[in-house]
């Protein structure tokens, strides 16, 4: 028996690894994961490939400044956000937001919709019960009960009619999901979903958390992955309850055996959930316009809003006294305004990028972090003239020199190998920037009075069709530092006076952030 279901689990898996689309999927988790929290120049790396993708950028901003991440205030910068939620939990969220697009961009499949939806749900409801109790982490909490679920959702996507056959099954013999499942699979989802995240070499915390925790399990004194763990199946377990609950009479049944099978963990929230269950759909609504769900062709959701209907009919859940139709229509209209919302202009990522360096420098954090949050202000906000590179150059402590400390744009771990500049032996433009304390424009290097002021290993290097700007930093007559920018040259009669004079705050911002950590 135990070596049919072996076999059982291994075709199925087989079938999952042989989909078209998982070389394409391997890649993106493969792309994430390779960055390491322990090294510098991997944050930088990791920011670097975030920024190149707008649309990736606009969501894990939009995610970071949503309902559930308010404590930090509006953060403008991925700099920032890695600095104040912490670089894995960013990086995860980014894996989330990346994986789980190519998901529904590949699948027209209303069962992993619905199933990706309410993973959303799970994972923001594991957040307020932990701001609640203060059970685990947070942030962790969303991540690990978004992901508890992960290997139906892989099966959704890669085997939708295996999921149906699973439905019918349970329905037919009258058993759970769970038994269904094992009955059809030969192992549970989870089996499936640990296997595959362990070979994408997901964090262990999320991939322990797919595991459902059980009765016996559940121990009065967990430590903190099976906190985790344990949050994630309770609310996991909340949801599929309000997503099968024929009634408000039989879902508030359920829901209180839930608490009692958990009473040693939750206890505590019996009176307070139902409120949070009903502030979840409320969050779960602003979700849908970063994930791009739309909720009312959701069978969860719609689900959902039936409940809340019913819920407050009785006074049970919340005070809002919309009817259902109210409530559905009510989704259009804030998807509408939040589409509707002003798109980013350089001037307002100037303003807001030097908002974000300024909270960085007030709340004492490290210099290289306030660099980050300076580049990336500059990396974007330039971006309407076509802007490729922007490099941040810092003095070497012995010689009159300067590399490359962080950068982002195109090929920065190649440039970093290459470019280095030694600013006393040599009459060029670098040179006259710094030791002159100018800041360069250079509208395009390839006039031929401004190639005999550069230097031969830097034009085999760069294109000549590029614009530079230079932007030096010293202190007490002291070269420390430099910005370096560069772009196509066509692009700089898109950029404006105000535009320079964001740079030039950017970087005296910067020369205050040296003076205050290094003791100038």
């Amino acid at each position: 028996m135990q070596q049919g279901r072996q076999s059982a689990k291994e075709a199925v898996l087989n079938r999952l690894l042989k989909n078209n689309d998982f070389p394409a999927m391997t890649n993106t988790v493969s792309l994430i994961n390779k960055f390491k929290e322990t090294e510098d120049a991997s944050v930088s790396e990791f920011a670097n490939l975030v920024l190149k993708d707008h649309a990736l950028t606009s969501k894990v901003l939009k995610l970071v400044n949503s309902v559930s991440f308010s404590q930090f205030g509006e953060v403008t910068t991925i700099s920032r956000a890695i600095i104040l939620l912490g670089f894995e939990n960013i990086k995860n969220l980014a894996l989330t937001l990346m994986l789980f697009d190519h998901l529904q961009r590949s699948s027209s499949n209303s069962d992993l919709v619905d199933t990706i939806v309410k993973s959303f749900y799970s994972g923001i409801l594991a957040q307020k019960i932990a701001q609640e109790t203060g059970f685990a982490d947070r942030e962790e909490s969303f991540l690990c009960s978004l992901f508890h679920t992960f290997g139906k959702i892989m099966i959704s996507f890669s085997w939708p009619e295996k999921v149906h056959e699973i439905k019918v099954f349970g329905q037919e013999k009258a058993v759970s999901e769970e038994l269904a499942a094992l009955s059809v699979l030969g192992a549970p989802y989870e089996d499936f979903g640990m296997t595959i995240a362990k070979g994408w070499n997901f964090p262990s915390r999320i991939v322990q958390s797919m595991h459902r925790m059980r009765g016996k399990e559940i121990s009065g004194n967990p430590g903190e992955l099976d906190r985790l763990n344990s949050i994630a199946t309770f609310s996991n377990e909340v949801t599929g309850i309000l997503a099968s609950a024929a009634g408000q009479k039989e879902r508030q049944e359920r829901i209180e055996k839930l608490i009692t099978s958990f009473k040693e963990h939750y206890g505590n929230l019996r009176g307070k959930l139902s409120g949070i269950i009903s502030s979840s759909l409320q969050d779960l609504v602003e979700y849908s316009s970063i994930f791009n769900f739309d909720l009312r062709s959701v069978p969860f959701s719609k689900q959902l809003l039936g409940g809340v209907e019913e819920g407050t009919a009785s006074g049970a859940v919340g005070r809002d006294t919309r009817s259902f139709d109210e409530l559905a229509e009510s989704l259009g209209t804030i998807d509408a305004l939040l589409e509707s919302e002003r798109k980013e202009t350089p001037e307002s990522i100037f303003t807001e990028g030097i908002q974000d360096i300024n909270k960085s420098i007030l709340s004492n954090f490290s210099l290289n972090d306030i660099i980050r949050v300076a580049l990336e202000t500059m990396y974007r906000g330039m971006q309407v003239s076509g802007m490729s590179n922007v490099l941040f150059f810092i003095k070497d402590t012995k010689l009159p020199a300067m590399s490359v400390r962080f950068g982002f744009g195109s090929g920065i771990e190649e440039i970093k190998k290459w470019f280095m500049i030694n600013y006393v032996e040599s009459k060029d433009l670098f040179s006259i920037s710094i030791l002159k304390q100018k800041d360069l424009v250079i509208k395009t290097i390839d006039d031929p009075e401004i190639r005999g002021l550069l230097p031969e290993w830097y034009q085999i290097r760069v294109s000549p069709r590029i614009f530079v700007i230079l932007l030096p930093i010293t202190i007490n007559n002291k070269p420390i530092g430099m910005f370096y920018l560069e772009g196509d040259r066509e692009g700089f009669v898109k950029i404006t006076g105000s535009h320079f004079n964001y740079l030039k705050i950017i970087r005296d911002q910067t020369v205050m952030a040296i003076r205050q950590k290094q003791g100038y």
